[in-house]
């Protein structure tokens, strides 16, 4: 056992390295070579240790998890560690965050499974406990995925069974049963947090679910018996909690459709919230979170027709204001600086904008982009996402504003700067692709809009490489919403997460769609996992060979892979292929994963001399300007 321990401990300390090593700080760089070079050592090195990792969890973690022995003591104090070093290194940084989520996930759940069979009702509680939480992080993490709700839906179900467990605790005839009393309290928490699981729901019966449990906990906390079984228990922390959860059923706009007798009741306690907080305003004030009260009182209060739409704009102004521009992570902080300007999109949304509109959406989208650009660290991630993602999807384009192009492109560099070079890299390999396409057959890019001959291929060939590097700059736009996900290096995806990853072509197809500017360029990002012959690929149901942007999406699903084979600087931690051996992996896959024409190109010299160029100097002179871009954000920030 304690073999186990030690490599459960060496395990973590490996991934918070490889974390450390897949961002290393500008501020330690004087010059752009120097980062350069660092990121290649480093992917080196994170190759290293991820084989170590996989290792680990083959054989050791893994086997565990998969038996249905029943656990040791030992075995269980000493998998409740990882799973607590794996949630959560807040002893250690400043910010919320989860060093890996999903295998936490696994291990708490083996812990839960274990505990259900054997383990006493106050063992029961601590695991249930872990386990909540897990899912509703996880759910959380993929809520935004709006292409595929069941990824989402499954673990909001098993986040509700749980639940269920804590609501039957919670009866007076069993919560005595549990001996210690901060678990007795950590029932009714648990219970009160299970309304979380609602979050998103926009089912009318889920709502008033929803509803009655927050009225439930309201008579709990009046109810003498709960104060005497849970005497040491914060009940005024409890009362504000739950009046909380009242005020957030309308995060977002109301998108979950409240009528306006569910509303009358939320504004009910909106008042009694008001009341409270006189009662202490220090104590209330102090809490985590608190900033957002107000707040979410003048919006329920304005969507019940309380208080004029210009007064509620008022409020949401004076938070963004008063903002801490580097709070992350924090409730407060993601509130502020995220969720405020979330609310504001959804006011303005289907709405003529006025001058005033446009100028405060300027003024919220360089906020946003400058919140991410400053984010220490990518662990808080999922927890500032679960509304960023809300302001990319509602994202509103005006005439002579920021094009959504430009605030997707200005977010991947934010959050992931490898997959924002990587965008790039493919753009430039695409152009170079389709100019030596249209030279040597440029019968294949006839039915291009607005071509009908050979002679209009020509003609257009400036507006046609113009649309392919938009299209292929934009193929990846999709991944912002699953960022997260892309940032696990030290370990195989598991199941779930390929699956998330494999839903970012039609994430980046339904946000492109949107808007005028870049809805030419959505099926090119639907498409450019698609073999060129359709048998294999995602998303199945898409066939390119009905695309007018056919021969477009085949060059671009050809430079995507050109670049991830090749680069073993900031994307892979595998050496990088030379431009020859991927023309030899091309030849094998033409026809079926390949176009059969791209060997044509591959078979001129100058297209080879042109591609290597890119994959080299082209390559180094991307990540340069990429590593001046963030340091002359960061310098700003000084």
């Amino acid at each position: 056992m304690a073999s186990e321990k030690k490599q459960f401990d060496q395990f973590v300390e490996r991934m918070k390295k490889i974390r450390e090593l897949s961002s290393p700080p500008l501020y330690d760089f004087d010059n752009a070579d120097d980062y350069i070079v660092r990121l290649k050592n480093n992917f080196e090195t994170i190759g290293k240790l991820a084989a170590e990792n996989r290792e680990m969890l083959d054989n050791i973690l893994f086997p565990i998890l998969n038996s249905d022995q029943k656990l040791t003591d030992e075995m269980i104090e000493d998998m409740s560690e990882l799973s607590d070093k794996l949630l959560s290194l807040a002893e250690e940084v400043t910010t919320f965050e989860n060093l890996d989520l999903p295998i936490m996930t696994l291990v708490s759940d083996r812990l839960l499974e274990n505990a259900l069979s054997y383990g006493s009702p106050d063992e029961k509680v601590l695991r249930l406990d872990g386990a909540l939480l897990a899912y509703y992080s996880l759910m959380n993490m993929t809520e935004r995925i709006y292409t595929d709700l069941s990824i989402s839906q499954a673990y909001k179900q098993r986040g509700l069974e749980i639940s269920g467990y804590f609501l039957e605790m919670m009866e007076k005839d069993r919560i005595l049963e549990i001996k210690d009393p901060e678990l007795r309290g950590l029932v009714l928490t648990n219970a009160r947090f299970s309304t979380s699981f609602y979050e998103r729901s926009t089912d009318p019966k889920e709502n008033e679910l929803n509803l009655e449990l927050l009225e439930r906990m309201l008579q709990i906390s009046e109810d003498p018996f709960y104060h005497e079984a849970v005497p040491d228990f914060d009940w005024r922390y409890f009362l504000i909690r739950t009046y909380g959860y009242f005020l957030q059923c309308t995060d977002m706009g109301n998108m979950r459709g409240f009528t306006k007798g569910q509303l009358r009741r939320i504004v009910e306690i909106a008042d009694k919230t008001e009341e409270l907080i006189a009662t202490d305003p220090e104590y209330f004030n102090g809490i985590n979170g608190g900033m957002a009260i107000p707040f979410q009182i003048a919006r329920n209060r304005y969507y019940l027709g309380v208080i004029s739409e210009k007064e509620y704009r008022n409020v949401l102004l004076e938070a963004y204001e008063k903002r801490d521009r580097n709070d992350f992570g924090s409730p407060d902080g993601n509130f502020c600086n995220v969720l405020v300007p979330v609310e504001f999109l959804y006011l303005m949304r289907d709405k003529k904008l006025s001058a005033e509109d446009v100028l405060l959406l300027k003024h919220l989208y360089q906020g946003l982009n400058a919140y991410m650009f400053r984010m220490p660290n990518p662990g808080a991630l999922s927890f500032v996402l679960e509304y960023f993602g809300e302001a990319v999807r509602l994202f509103i384009e005006v005439p002579g504003g920021l094009t959504f192009e430009a605030f997707a492109l200005q977010t991947l560099a934010a959050l992931h700067p490898p997959t924002y070079i990587h965008s790039q890299m493919v753009g430039q390999i695409s152009v170079c692709l389709c100019s030596y396409l249209i030279e040597a057959r440029p019968d294949l890019l006839i039915g291009f809009p607005g071509t009908r001959d050979v002679a209009d291929v020509k003609k257009n060939r400036e507006r046609i490489l113009s649309y392919v590097w938009h299209a292929a700059v934009c193929h990846d736009v999709g991944k912002i919403l699953v960022i997260d996900t892309i940032f696990v290096y030290g370990r195989k995806l598991l199941d779930d997460e390929f699956k998330i990853i494999t839903t970012h072509p039609e994430m980046g197809y339904e946000l492109l769609k949107k808007h005028a500017s870049t809805r030419g360029y959505a099926e090119v990002a639907l498409g450019h996992h698609r073999f060129f012959d359709d048998s294999r690929g995602y998303p199945v149901a898409f066939e390119t060979a009905h695309s007018p942007f056919k021969v477009i999406i085949d060059i671009v699903q050809c430079a995507d892979c050109m670049d991830a084979a090749t680069d073993s600087v900031g994307r892979s931690y595998n050496k990088g292929k030379t431009i020859e051996n991927y023309i030899t992996e091309v030849n094998q896959g033409r026809g079926s994963r390949y176009a059969s024409w791209l060997m044509e190109l591959f078979g001129m010299e100058e297209v080879k001399r042109d591609l290597n160029f890119l994959l080299t100097v082209g390559r180094q002179e991307i990540y340069r300007d990429t590593y001046l871009l963030l340091k002359n954000v960061k310098e700003k920030e000084k």
